[in-house]
């Protein structure tokens, strides 16, 4: 497909705005990023349309809807990544054009972040684009690097997540939490927790009690501050309380204090304890689920 088609040009457009107004994060802004990603989404789907040899007009001035954009691509077997998703987008912006208010901060990073996979897998299959790419021809070159803060790969980008604080709370704790998450599931893996963090949450494994039986015991004060952070992370995505930049920078900080804790532990002592542990574990439910056929074959 061209890029240089009005309707993909168009879309970028609109989607290179939407950061802008993203970083901005004020109540205007939150609505205008759910309209500027609705409409991008919906142009760039009746490009794929006129792609396909169809036609979006309905009638001599109106064009299809996105819904009817979905079907004729599902007729011509083109596929819409997180179709399902858009839809829920595509409703919100239609709620919003109808009614006074906007989206809180978690509302609109969930849309964003389903803007953004959308994009870079249509990009990529349809256009023979990547998206990192393309993106910086259509957006503020402070806007996306302010927008690309809130996506830590190491300690150094985790720093700058408490300057993008300043401006976008929640945007910066959850990237923080996210950047956690994966030291957690990594560290997990490091010492053969592997099996049992699919079973479980990482907070869950992670936790200093949790951890303590494999001879790997928090600094009481670091314990406590991963607690509030996770308490923290939890009233904030149920909308109980928008965190202020000294909470999100606080939880940073214990971030970075709990990676350093991960580095100095001893991983060999830890993964022969791990060992031990997941046999008692795995005759424990052996027990268990003999104890639980005896009781079936006895009823």
């Amino acid at each position: 497909m061209a890029i240089e088609s009005p309707l993909f040009q168009s879309a970028m457009e609109l989607l290179g705005h939407s950061i802008s107004h993203f970083n901005a994060s004020k109540e205007l802004d939150r609505k205008l990023v759910i309209l500027h990603l609705a409409n991008a989404v919906e142009l760039i789907l009746k490009d794929l349309v006129l792609d396909s040899g169809e036609s979006i007009y309905k009638g001599p001035k109106e064009t299809i809807t996105i819904h009817s954009c979905f079907q004729v691509l599902e007729k011509n077997n083109i596929k819409v990544p997180s179709c399902n998703k858009l839809e829920l987008l595509i409703d919100e912006r239609n709620a919003l054009q109808h009614r006074f208010g906007s989206p809180n901060e978690l509302t609109t990073i969930f849309y964003m972040n389903i803007a953004q996979d959308f994009f870079k897998e249509v990009l990529i299959n349809h256009y023979d684009q990547q998206y990192d790419e393309v993106i910086t021809q259509f957006a503020d070159e402070e806007e996306l690097r302010a927008f690309r803060m809130r996506e830590p790969t190491d300690d150094t980008e985790l720093e700058n997540l408490k300057k993008l604080a300043s401006v976008h709370s929640l945007g910066a704790l959850l990237s923080a939490m996210t950047y956690f998450e994966k030291l957690t599931l990594d560290f997990g893996e490091n010492i053969g927790l592997e099996k049992e963090l699919r079973r479980r949450p990482p907070w869950h494994m992670m936790s200093p009690r949790f951890l303590e039986r494999f001879g790997i015991e928090f600094p009481p004060s670091l314990a406590k501050k991963l607690d509030d952070t996770r308490r923290l992370r939890n009233l904030a995505a149920h909308g109980r309380r928008e965190p202020f930049k000294k909470d999100v920078v606080n939880a940073i900080e214990a971030i970075e204090e709990y990676e350093k804790f991960l580095q100095s532990v001893d991983v060999e002592s830890a993964r022969n304890k791990v060992k031990v542990y997941l046999e008692e574990l795995e005759r424990e439910r052996e027990k268990r689920r003999a104890e639980y056929e005896a009781k079936q074959n006895n009823d």
